[in-house]
């Protein structure tokens, strides 16, 4: 009998999982059992002792149902990682194993939880899988066992390995932040260059959270009667919360600070890049965390959204591509553009337009913009005719599009401070905004970033026409650097382009004041457009037509996958702190003698007791320690650490 019942679960269609419907077949199997399976035990019975008035007893019946749904929920349960990657597909698969545990001892529970970490361990937790598909897995795991068990006690039993692997993974923290904000389409897919680099689960999951606080407050709530201790099965990390969505178990796979401080890079990158000027995505967001996390802890990222609402507001008010504005008097329309949300003084007002208009005049066109309250004047909200603008009158410069983004260098991240020598064209703008910006008034003073400049080039070769946008800017001053008309019209560096002979990076490097690792970037970059190609090993050419030489266009060696980014890794601030770190650990060792690395009194304990902007672990300083010692400043004895001689 009992095997029967294994063949009948196994291989009969009408108990396959209900990938349809998405229900249980325990009950039609409890049925089957009722209706087919116990008359032909009474007929077999009676086949066999001659006694054809046996007759089964429900207390007989049941271990049979029992023995069918354990059948059925081992056979799941084989299978039980191949039905969470499937969520919610397969959602019928874990009903089913649902049903079987709530008619199971413990010891069943114990078997689920055991051959689902053994399957996540040879299956998942392995070099081969990306970041992405484990996070991606792991917010499967998260709704399946949810399901399972709406307490979270299986959870937490086979989430333990997940999260420490996740942990161990370099650019976990990374994928997760970038995936906060990363964009969807209207019909709910994810919008994003490197599909390598987010999780669309959490992309999905961040869109549909609440801005609740996603914390437990059940212990400290006298007045609930519905209260319920935790289970007696539940481990020592298990947490009985109610509100526990998603982001909540991804939110508390690291440390807080850590967290926080990747979020704010990725959010600079994407600010740097946002078109939005309402900055919604970003807003919600940043509520979001201060929601769940620390709110203190995230005053960096508030003020990083309060920079790029300004930003929005100085580009309306200042526009430095349009030449003939300082030739006319201001519209009515660049007046209202001019008058912040928040309010402004007349003298504060006109003064940006002072030296092209009367105050007379000034005052009547703004009566028709701008509402009076008190001693400020706020836009009003009418609608103003459109202005027609005489192209011929603008001038070559209305064309371009120069924007700025203000950074408020305190609370942002270390960004790239490479300067170079741009293009003629952006000094141009650049100077024409910094006149009209000091026209303003402003306490601010600016202090041009070159690297974090982007902008959109457009090349006119012999058989083809190329535009890239979101180029960086040192991509683009290398690419000027070939223009043959280069040195006629700016006469900015020594650097003459000659066709036949082509420029190596040397040559580049010293004619643009750029540092190695940008040029190399910027040449890949245009080897990978099809505009430069190598003439010889080093040196560099540009390819005016597809045909010239179709073997030595491709570039010799494959371009790096990690770009250059604006904003500086974490290991590129320990090496550029690195002097200012050394110094300070040869002090310490010279004043208070030998020291080990770790330990509360430790290298690294002093470290980050007196240099706040110290924040790395005891690996960071074993290599401070080791450059040190090839220098012959310090040496090593046993687990310590003293100054050398």
């Amino acid at each position: 009998m009992h095997k029967l019942l294994r063949s009948v679960v196994g291989t009969r269609q009408c108990f396959q999982v209900d990938w349809s419907g998405h229900s249980t077949i325990i009950p039609k199997l409890r049925r089957w059992v009722q209706i087919h399976f116990a008359p032909f035990v009474e007929r077999s019975l009676a086949a066999l002792t001659g006694n054809a008035s046996l007759r089964l007893s429900n207390t007989d019946v049941k271990p049979f149902m029992e023995m069918a749904v354990t059948n059925l929920g081992r056979q799941r349960t084989a299978s039980l990682f191949d039905y969470v990657k499937s969520w919610p597909d397969s959602k019928g698969a874990v009903m089913d194993i649902r049903e079987y545990l709530t008619s199971s001892a413990a010891a069943e529970k114990a078997h689920v939880c055991s051959s689902f970490v053994r399957q996540v361990q040879h299956r998942l937790l392995h070099a081969g899988a990306t970041t992405t598909e484990i996070l991606g897995m792991y917010v499967s795991v998260i709704y399946a066992f949810k399901a399972l068990d709406a307490r979270g006690v299986l959870l937490e039993k086979v989430a333990v390995p997940i999260r420490s692997y996740l942990r161990a993974r370099e650019d976990t923290v990374n994928i997760i932040a970038a995936s906060f904000l990363a964009d969807l389409d209207k019909e709910g897919n994810v919008i994003y260059d490197d599909q390598e680099k987010i999780c669309a689960d959490l992309t999905v999951e961040i869109a549909n959270s609440t801005l609740d606080d996603g914390r437990d407050h059940r212990m400290l709530n006298w007045d609930d009667m519905d209260w319920t201790p935790d289970p007696i099965d539940a481990g020592p990390d298990y947490r009985a919360s109610r509100s526990e969505d998603i982001l909540a178990y991804v939110l508390n796979l690291f440390d807080q600070e850590d967290f926080i401080n990747e979020v704010r890079n990725v959010l600079a990158q994407h600010l740097l890049r946002a078109e939005d000027p309402e900055y919604v995505k970003e807003t919600r967001l940043v509520e979001l965390l201060k929601a769940r996390l620390d709110a203190n802890k995230l005053q960096a990222a508030e003020v990083m959204l309060k920079d790029a609402r300004d930003s929005v507001v100085l580009n309306k008010r200042i526009n430095p591509q349009a030449r003939y504005v300082s030739a006319r008097p201001p519209t009515p329309r660049e007046i209202q553009a001019a008058i912040p949300e928040e309010g402004i003084t007349l003298q504060s007002l006109y003064r940006m337009f002072e030296h092209r208009i009367k105050q007379a005049q000034f005052q009547a066109a703004l009566k028709l913009v701008a509402t009076r309250r008190h001693d400020l004047f706020y836009p009003k909200r009418t609608r103003l005719p459109p202005e027609k603008a005489n192209d011929a009158e603008m001038g070559d410069g209305a064309s371009a599009d120069f924007k700025v983004q203000v950074l408020s260098g305190h609370f942002w991240p270390q960004m790239r401070s490479s300067e170079f020598q741009l293009p003629a064209q952006f000094v141009e703008l650049a100077s024409k905004f910094n006149a009209r910006f000091n026209l303003q008034g402003s306490q601010r003073k600016l202090h041009w970033r070159s690297a974090l400049t982007r902008t959109t080039v457009e090349l006119e070769l012999e058989d083809r026409h190329v535009k890239e946008v979101d180029v960086q800017a040192w991509q683009a001053s290398v690419i000027d650097a070939f223009s043959a008309e280069r040195d006629v019209e700016s006469g900015m560096a020594p650097l003459q382009y000659d066709a036949e002979i082509g420029l190596n990076a040397d040559q580049l490097a010293e004619a643009l004041k750029m540092e190695e690792e940008l040029v190399q970037d910027a040449l890949n970059f245009w080897i990978t457009k099809r505009v430069l190609y190598q003439t010889a090993p080093g040196t560099y050419a540009v390819l005016e037509r597809l045909d010239m030489d179709a073997g030595i266009a491709q570039p010799l060696a494959p371009p790096p996958t990690d770009q250059v980014s604006a904003v500086m890794s974490h290991e590129a601030l320990l090496r550029e702190s690195a002097p200012m770190f050394e110094t300070f650990i040869a002090n310490m060792l010279r004043n208070g003698g030998p020291k080990e690395v770790g330990g509360m009194m430790g290298i690294t304990g002093m470290l980050k007791m007196v240099l706040p902007t110290f924040t790395y672990g005891d690996e960071e300083v074993e290599w401070l320690l080791s450059d040190m010692e090839g220098k012959g400043e310090v040496a090593r004895s046993g687990e310590l650490w003293k100054v050398a001689g």
